[in-house]
């Protein structure tokens, strides 16, 4: 343990605090550790402190994505991001980052780095899914031991703050979307921001506008998130190319998803902004069936299909299901599989199974049978190590995935399952 984290876990335990200093630079692992540290706040009878490092000039520094969800305001955080002790906090943590940090340059010329846990300003986030920082292997008793699926389904209190929420409405108004209308956010990852080539994480903007007619044409509007880097979308009735909006900002960005009836997206990062606020999600062009998932009860998504080059053809679900770590881990995507996108009517097909239930989640039977399969392969699955040169990380993220398995709500789209079940409905790659 760091000196950081052994600090900050000693000071917690006399101030009845978790004390927590989110991810730095990924927007999806910050938002999910927000979450995860108000849920242990909750559990504990505690409040959570919230601290991250302030800019520090290059190559200290950590750029986050969006530095306003460190802002987010809940009942159970220990105190607000207008309060002093935030501020004092915050500046420790920065002064120690950047000794750590220039630290490391030093020792790093001399052949002798320091470990990265011990200048990456991230901590307290191994035991929200595990009671201690070091286990000695994996327990099915420990997960049960958390009943993961009681806890994220009773709803937890997290806002923005009133002053941001007033400044957001007005940006709203000047933005085109009416303060009465009902709407729906739209995220679909491209590489350009992060300027990266895993495409199995990514799809076409494009194939969405079936989905997003849908929509429309039951009086709703429909704001498209992300980044100037994307594919802009053609004109549209009631749609909003945020992105290319002069009303674009980190703070709209948090109040736009807090805000929406749905949040159809993938399984990227900002995916974990729509399940702190604990909004409704579709989720399209999903990369893995064992995470990350989201755990509202009425979430439905659809798969994208999984081409095995030895078998020639696509698999079906229930094979998929049956296959190695390799073919659902889309970060270590064994060479054998391909994933391939939904097409335009998958996409507006589970919009409108999505739009028809009327507040009916109850499954069907083949939703049921493969949300069993998926738990039954799943938790086998992740008995094993999964990250074996990293016995660390291996355990703490087979716990990870395992509270976001057992207490899914998501279920796969009936229409789709009815075409690829047994077999999958594409017949060429």
């Amino acid at each position: 343990m760091t000196l950081l984290s052994s600090l900050s876990e000693w000071i917690g335990e006399r101030t009845g605090t978790v004390i927590m200093i989110p991810h730095p630079t990924m927007i999806g692992n910050c938002a999910e550790q927000i979450y995860h540290g108000f849920l242990k706040a909750r559990r504990e009878k505690k409040k959570l402190a919230l601290l991250f490092q302030y800019p520090l000039p290059w190559p200290s520094n950590f750029r986050l994505t969006n530095h306003e969800l460190l802002n987010i305001e809940s009942d159970y955080r220990a105190f607000p991001s207008s309060s002093p002790w935030y501020f004092i906090g915050n500046v420790f943590v920065t002064a120690y980052v950047a000794v750590s940090r220039a630290l490391n340059l030093i020792t790093r010329r001399l052949g002798r780095p320091i470990s990265d846990r011990d200048i990456y300003p991230c901590i307290g986030h191994t035991a929200l899914w595990q009671p201690k920082e070091t286990m000695p292997g994996f327990s099915n008793d420990i997960v049960a031991g958390y009943d993961w699926p009681a806890q994220m389904r009773s709803r937890l209190p997290v806002y923005l703050e009133a002053q941001k929420r007033e400044t957001a409405l007005l940006a709203r108004t000047r933005m085109g979307l009416p303060e009465e209308a009902w709407f729906v956010c739209v995220h679909v990852r491209e590489s350009g921001f992060h300027n990266d080539t895993m495409a199995e994480r990514n799809a076409s903007i494009l194939n969405y506008v079936e989905a997003i007619n849908e929509v429309t044409s039951r009086g709703g509007w429909v704001v498209r998130l992300g980044d100037p880097t994307m594919t802009r979308l053609p004109p549209m009735e009631r749609v909003i190319d945020y992105p290319f909006t002069l009303s674009r900002s980190p703070l709209m960005d948090l109040y736009l998803i807090s805000e929406c009836r749905a949040y159809i997206g993938m399984q990227s990062g900002i995916l974990d902004i729509a399940s702190l606020f604990q909004r409704p999600i579709i989720l399209t062009n999903m990369a893995s069936w064992l995470y990350p998932l989201t755990a509202k009860i009425g979430d439905m998504g659809v798969l994208k299909h999984v081409y095995s080059k030895s078998k020639r053809r696509f698999l079906s679900v229930r094979e998929w299901m049956s296959e190695p770590f390799a073919a659902v881990s889309f970060f270590a995507l064994g060479e054998d599989y391909e994933l391939c996108e939904n097409d335009p009517e998958e996409l507006r097909q589970v919009v409108r199974e999505y739009l028809d239930r009327d507040g009916n989640t109850e499954p069907t039977l083949l939703q049921r049978e493969c949300y069993e399969l998926q738990q039954l392969r799943g938790m086998t699955m992740i008995q094993e190590p999964i990250i074996k040169d990293n016995p660390y990380n291996d355990l703490h993220n087979r716990y990870r995935i395992a509270c976001r398995l057992v207490s899914s709500g998501v279920m796969i789209s009936d229409a789709y399952l009815r075409q690829n079940w047994e077999c999958d409905a594409r017949v060429h790659a």
